[in-house]
């Protein structure tokens, strides 16, 4: 089990875009994900999000890759409502310290990744059937979650993009270690996520299912690649 991800050297200027449905819901809403080199040693993604009544999302993402390893640096997302900025949210992971759950003032754990920046981070993986390696996913502010994240198995997958050779990944939240109901407790509220990641490097997400809320009847959202170019 390592304790990092490794760099997938994605391609400077590389685009992936998506289209996203929700539930029976057939409307389709429009992603798109831009990785860049920021210089030799990083990468700065940006992913926009277009959805109904003008309502749109930014997220803006930067990476280390110094010594062949990948780790998540700064994220800022931005929501508007036609020009209204809604809300935003910053993080910066490197470097610093913040106030943890039990009132301690600490670093962030490692290896360290948002939501939205597993679609860039989880290309580091060990892509090998049965692997696992304990992720924390940082929610807000200061609130991480330790998620286990496994490589399933090798499988084609169809999206609009295209048939591809793929590997299954499955995120779920891991609390084992601290207590065993506890553990239950949350994967009752927070369902496992299945990616599916191209098996040719440097991997790229070709496929995402997703819950979009804690409820039973809340619907799966599902992302699939309908665009790309390096």
């Amino acid at each position: 089990m390592s304790n990092s991800f490794r760099d997938p050297n994605i391609k400077d200027g590389e685009l992936s875009q998506y289209v996203v449905t929700i539930g029976s819901d057939p409307a389709e809403y429009q992603v798109s994900s831009t990785v860049h080199h920021d210089g030799d040693k990083g990468y700065r993604s940006r992913m926009t999000l277009t959805l109904p009544d003008n309502f749109s999302m930014t997220v803006d993402q930067t990476f280390d890759r110094t010594g062949g390893e990948l780790r998540a640096l700064t994220y800022v997302a931005e929501s508007k409502h036609q020009d209204t900025l809604v809300s935003r949210e910053e993080g910066n992971f490197a470097g610093t310290s913040h106030l943890q759950f039990g009132g301690k003032v600490e670093p962030f754990p490692s290896p360290l990744t948002s939501l939205l920046g597993g679609g860039t981070t989880f290309r580091g993986l060990d892509f090998r059937k049965g692997e696992k390696q304990l992720v924390n996913l940082w929610l807000a502010y200061s609130i991480h979650w330790p998620v286990e994240v496994k490589v399933e198995k090798r499988t084609t997958v169809e999206v609009p993009a295209g048939r591809f050779d793929t590997w299954q990944i499955k995120a779920k939240p891991s609390f084992t270690h601290i207590n065993g109901l506890l553990d239950k407790v949350v994967s009752g509220l927070l369902p496992a996520f299945t990616l599916h990641f191209d098996a040719v490097a440097p991997h790229r997400l070709v496929r995402f299912s997703f819950p979009t809320g804690p409820m039973p009847w809340n619907p799966k959202g599902l992302a699939q690649l309908n665009h790309l170019a390096d």
